[in-house]
């Protein structure tokens, strides 16, 4: 599986084997900047353009945290504490 963000506001899991999308996402509102895999890998962090970070389960696409703040500038990275308990 290889799983990519859009600038369409779209995070995209492909199977490269079948070369067919097996899982879309699209609960963002703007561009897609960055895909942290957390939690070994049963979850993962996204950040967009739309100043959010989501955080989703693997295979659900509905996202089950939304930390978000109009006043923020977009987000272009995030990046997980070697404690794996935090987020920057």
């Amino acid at each position: 599986l290889f799983v990519c963000g859009t600038s369409d506001k779209k995070i995209l899991t492909w199977d490269t084997r079948a070369n067919e999308i097996v899982q879309e996402y699209d609960r963002h509102l703007g561009a897609v900047n960055t895909i942290t895999f957390v939690d070994q890998n049963r979850r993962f962090v996204t950040t967009s353009d739309d100043k959010s970070i989501r955080v989703w389960e693997w295979d659900i696409p509905v996202d089950f945290k939304y930390i978000a703040e109009p006043s923020m500038h977009s987000m272009p990275a995030v990046a997980l504490h070697p404690n794996n308990k935090w987020m920057a």
